[in-house]
């Protein structure tokens, strides 16, 4: 098995094809905090991580958006496992975060991978990526 760092266009293939990822933002008192999400792809290439109302929450206000009010820089890290080793790959995108109301871009990238966003009312506010720094690894080759 062989090791392969990625070029950014490979990088953002890989991420085109995926269905979710990790965003990692930084909490004041604990540092760190890591989240599932799903994301979509927007021009730039930039990335729109929805605040939905689909699936249940304690609250909409999420700890994801205080934190990126506080510190707008994050890491998403996109990834993909299997048994079959040579078939390992990552990709992660550091980038500045901020919130923004849903946009109609934001909303047909995210129905576009994510038919239940469809429904009125599903995307309450987005969180908008813009890239810094993208890396990534494959164990073969893009």
């Amino acid at each position: 098995m062989s090791s392969n760092a990625l070029d950014e266009d490979a990088c953002w293939a890989l991420v085109a094809g995926a269905r979710h990822g990790v965003l990692a933002t930084a909490h004041a008192v604990r540092g760190t905090d890591a989240v599932p999400v799903v994301f979509g792809l927007l021009a730039g290439p930039r990335l729109v991580v929805p605040v939905d109302a689909v699936k249940p929450k304690r609250r909409m206000r999420l700890q994801r958006v205080i934190n990126i009010e506080r510190d707008p820089r994050c890491v998403l890290l996109v990834d993909h496992y299997e048994e079959d080793w040579d078939r390992l790959w990552w990709v992660r995108i550091h980038a500045t975060a901020r919130e923004s109301a849903v946009t109609g871009d934001a909303l047909d990238a995210l129905r576009s991978r994510y038919p239940r966003y469809g429904a009125p009312g599903a995307v309450v506010t987005t969180l908008v990526l813009d890239p810094t720094a993208v890396t990534g690894w494959a164990a073969t080759g893009p």
